[in-house]
């Protein structure tokens, strides 16, 4: 009798030291982020792509992204697709026009993507 009332305690603490565990580790994961800059002119075609992959790679991962999309003169839709996708889950999502968002881009710890350079959209994950 007692050892069966032991080994229920014991499974009731490994149980608690799991809950504690995942907790933590959980809380620790949420406070990691990543920031991508990516540079557009007239990308209506791909832009949609890029965004979701960035948002289905955060999903996955559970790691926060910080996603800034500098337009450079696109005269397509690449902006009203983009702020179409502001809401996306798990993406922190800002547009904007102003090219000295480069400079303040370079002194942090963002990864610069220029679309213009077809070769660059590979380091977007699941492109």
């Amino acid at each position: 009798m007692l050892t069966s009332l032991l080994s229920i305690l014991l499974v009731y603490a490994a149980a608690v030291a799991a809950v504690h565990a995942y907790h933590a580790w959980q809380k620790r994961r949420d406070r990691r982020h990543i920031h991508y800059l990516l540079i557009t002119s007239n990308h209506e075609r791909q832009i949609e792509w890029y965004v979701r992959a960035l948002g289905l790679y955060a999903w996955v991962t559970g790691i926060r992204i910080q996603l800034t999309v500098l337009d450079l003169d696109s005269d397509d839709a690449t902006l009203g697709i983009v702020r179409r996708l502001e809401g996306l889950a798990g993406i922190d999502l800002s547009v904007t026009t102003d090219d000295s968002v480069l400079s303040r881009a370079g002194d942090s710890d963002a990864t610069i993507i220029d679309l213009r350079n077809p070769h660059e959209a590979r380091q977007i994950p699941y492109v």
